[in-house]
């Protein structure tokens, strides 16, 4: 819903999810994400590419990556021979990753293919060898149930033995304290890809949901001419599912799956509290 604001066109994000619109969200994701990856301020980020391109070569294709987003990992992994599906429930972001495509040949770019559907809720009538979830999206699922249904879902669409990778961040709690800030900070040198002005990303409200592990973030996204105008003015809903690590080694083995590895990073350093979580589970049975 769009509707008239000071600064011309304010959106609502009353009913959509964090991506689900095309936005200052959706086109400054990359960018965003590319001054993350620089500052090295982010662990879910850093090495991630090289880690599942490791992950392909142990178990060959196909390969099946849930919330692919712009297609980050599914272009690289492609460009390494993957025959890889990329899932994604918003297709303003998976616009974004057909673009993508126009960087590449065609022989890789009919290894890849983009399909807009719920990871809790698919069903692509084949199955993978590799399957996995970055960056932290299985925590946009906001309830055990959810989480239940889309492991349950991942289990049939994986081959005998297949292997999964889930990453998530590790709770800290002094994050989920009170008043507590957001842990990651804006960059303030990020640039529209198109326009090249300034974008300026504000969290204006942090609510804690500590008897169902939810957080909520408002954010504030803003695009600033050279003049300091401020041209574009965007709101945006953050809901994320904290899940500690014991929590989610049981809901893995509960879901039909055995934890084969655990790391704390993509350099595969062993668990640590406040790291990341990065699980490695096969398919049981």
């Amino acid at each position: 819903m769009k509707r008239p604001g000071k600064y011309g066109i304010c959106h609502s994000m009353k009913d959509e999810h964090f991506y689900g619109r095309p936005g200052l969200n959706v086109e400054t994701y990359d960018a965003l994400h590319e001054l993350h990856v620089r500052a090295g301020d982010i662990t879910a980020l850093n090495g991630d590419v090289d880690f599942y391109r490791r992950r392909f070569a142990q178990t060959g294709g196909p390969v099946l990556e849930l919330a692919c987003g712009t297609g980050r990992l599914v272009w690289p992994l492609a460009e390494a021979g993957a025959e890889i599906t990329g899932v994604d429930r918003s297709e303003a972001m998976l616009e974004k990753a057909r673009a993508k495509g126009g960087e590449y040949g065609d022989r890789v770019r009919r290894r890849v293919k983009l399909v807009q559907a719920d990871m809790a809720d698919f069903d692509l009538s084949e199955t993978f060898a590799l399957l996995f979830i970055s960056f932290r999206s299985f925590q946009c699922l906001l309830t055990p149930g959810e989480e239940r249904r889309a492991l349950q879902t991942i289990r049939r669409h994986l081959r005998p033995e297949g292997l999964l990778v889930i990453n998530n961040f590790d709770p800290r709690l002094e994050y989920l304290a009170p008043g507590a800030p957001s842990p990651v900070g804006r960059p303030d040198n990020l640039r529209h890809p198109v326009s090249g002005n300034r974008v300026t990303i504000e969290i204006t409200s942090r609510e804690l949901d500590r008897f169902r592990q939810i957080i909520v973030e408002k954010w504030r996204f803003r695009e600033i001419d050279e003049s300091g105008a401020v041209v574009r003015e965007e709101e945006e809903v953050l809901r994320l599912r904290w899940i500690y690590r014991q929590e989610m080694r049981y809901l893995l083995e509960l879901c039909g799956f055995e934890v084969e590895a655990e790391y704390s990073d993509f350099h595969e350093n062993p668990p640590e509290y406040g790291k990341e979580q990065i699980f490695l589970a096969r398919r049981k049975g």
